[in-house]
């Protein structure tokens, strides 16, 4: 099974071949996101990480086109983005966007995937509240209770009660890459 590990930075993941733009420890590929096509062939990579990568970057929707290029029908793409309602999402002047639950629903499962060619199956979504200060039992309990709400009703948490708790720091989402030209309804289903 091949495994790339996109933006890995200096913590790649365990068996994965690591691209980064910087020459860290544990990168085995220097790789400008940004520019393209990526050194990989077509239908490469079973799985593709990109943990905290995307929020990076001026094209998503290009970078996610180019990943569907690489990695095999069916393949697992986990990604990691900040939320548009969490306060880590805009302080890191290096962000260029932030994400909600819907994003990746532009890539066969809704009405505006006409932008690319490329299509995922959202096979799971997880919307995810840290809690700081530190961990206090009053503070664990109302994370449990935010955290177990959260993801029971994502659009609803999403447009009127995040910002009430503080925020949703993170998304993650992985995506089934779909190319048997079925990528819209099913991932619609």
């Amino acid at each position: 099974m091949t495994t790339l590990d996109f933006g890995c930075g200096r913590k790649k993941a365990p068996g994965a071949i690591g691209t980064d733009l910087r020459p860290l420890p544990g990168v085995d590929l220097v790789c400008d996101l940004a520019h393209f096509p990526y050194p990989f062939a077509t239908d490469s990579a079973d799985c593709i990480l990109l943990n905290h990568v995307l929020e990076h970057l001026d094209d998503p929707v290009a970078v996610l086109t180019e990943l569907w290029r690489i990695i095999r029908s069916g393949g697992k793409l986990h990604i990691r983005v900040p939320h548009f309602t969490g306060r880590y999402s805009w302080s890191d002047p290096t962000h260029r966007r932030a994400f909600s639950s819907g994003s990746f629903a532009y890539f066969g499962g809704n009405h505006y995937d006409y932008y690319t060619q490329a299509r995922f199956r959202v096979g799971a979504l997880r919307l995810v509240y840290f809690l700081e200060p530190p961990p206090r039992r009053i503070y664990r309990a109302w994370g449990v209770l935010v955290q177990s709400l959260l993801n029971r009703h994502p659009t609803f948490f999403e447009r009127y009660l995040a910002y009430l708790v503080g925020g949703i720091d993170e998304i993650q989402v992985t995506l089934e890459a779909v190319k048997n030209g079925t990528g819209s309804q099913l991932s619609r289903q």
